[in-house]
């Protein structure tokens, strides 16, 4: 290949068999297509392998984006990173950076391709190469949801919230409330029906939560029978209220544990963000606070932190 780059880049005169030669030994996906009609003339022995495209699958570089890439995203950024190396004028070789794609395979499958190019001006070629990174990206979430997520209920767990607390800005998050939600009546499930009964009831709640909050908000399971809802880009107290009320409303409903019918109830406290605290270990001070209140007073509902600087 490096002596092909070195041949082109002199001027000198390659045919169509130097080409079909040198790049259908590339051990990794590729096509190469004419640059003043952008016609696909020729794919490779990976990329058929790989891909499960015959030669002569596509008949320009924009068939292939419209029909290979799955997201919009990555069609658009195609066709802007190879459009302005199309319309450059430079002479040479260009180069087309990295970036990862979703392609679709001819049977439907979905991969994660690394892509890259180069233009070869002088000769008016452009080739694409695709490298399968399917495997690294499973195991990337696969060590992703090790780190982040609850085994049980498959929510994110406590140092998700951290790190997402961690990255976000700060002007990206708006006002915003955190709920510390603990279960009332839990403990007799665990006594009495086991640990296999007690998981039921959490992956349960999980459910519920999830469903109660839906896109509004995020949930996590910080440990135990204790769980956090998130709630970003709130408008005003009435958000935060029918989303308690939400919660509290799903979670009483009878649920089917260890072969039995059970019911648990749950008690929130509620922070304020920025008003109660501007960190995240605030917030959940001052929500463990205001359950701690509501689970001694009652038992059962919700309440907010009460800030001394607020009305109560």
């Amino acid at each position: 290949m490096k002596e092909f780059l070195d041949r082109a880049s002199k001027g000198e005169s390659l045919s169509s068999r130097d080409l079909h030669i040198v790049l259908d030994a590339m051990p990794i996906p590729l096509s190469w297509a004419t640059l003043h009609d952008r016609r696909i003339r020729f794919t490779n022995r990976a990329f058929r392998t790989v891909l499960g495209y015959e030669d002569g699958s596509f008949a320009t570089v924009e068939d292939w984006i419209e029909r290979a890439y799955v997201r919009q995203a990555d069609r658009d950024e195609a066709r802007l990173r190879w459009q302005r190396l199309w319309e450059s004028g430079v002479s040479g070789i260009s180069e087309v950076p990295p970036w990862e794609v979703q392609v679709r395979r001819a049977d439907g499958e979905l991969l994660a391709m690394l892509h890259r190019g180069i233009l070869l001006h002088d000769i008016g070629v452009g080739i694409a190469t695709f490298e399968d990174i399917s495997d690294s990206k499973r195991a990337e979430e696969a060590l992703r949801r090790i780190a982040f997520e609850d085994p049980l209920t498959r929510l994110m767990n406590r140092r998700a919230l951290q790190h997402r607390w961690a990255d976000e800005p700060a002007q990206a998050r708006g006002p915003a409330a955190l709920l510390l939600i603990d279960l009332d009546g839990f403990k007799p499930v665990n006594d009495q029906l086991g640990h296999d009964a007690g998981d039921e009831v959490l992956v349960a709640v999980a459910a519920c939560l999830r469903a109660s909050v839906g896109a509004a908000g995020t949930v996590y399971r910080l440990g135990g029978d204790e769980f956090v809802v998130l709630l970003s880009g709130i408008r005003g107290a009435e958000d935060v209220e029918r989303a308690c009320w939400r919660i509290g409303t799903a979670i009483r409903q009878p649920m089917r544990a260890g072969g039995r019918t059970v019911t648990v109830g749950s008690s929130i406290g509620v922070s304020l963000y920025p008003q109660d605290a501007a960190d995240l270990q605030g917030l959940l001070k001052q929500a463990d606070e205001a359950l701690y209140r509501v689970k001694r007073l009652e038992k059962g509902g919700w309440g907010w932190f009460k800030n001394p600087e607020r009305a109560a």
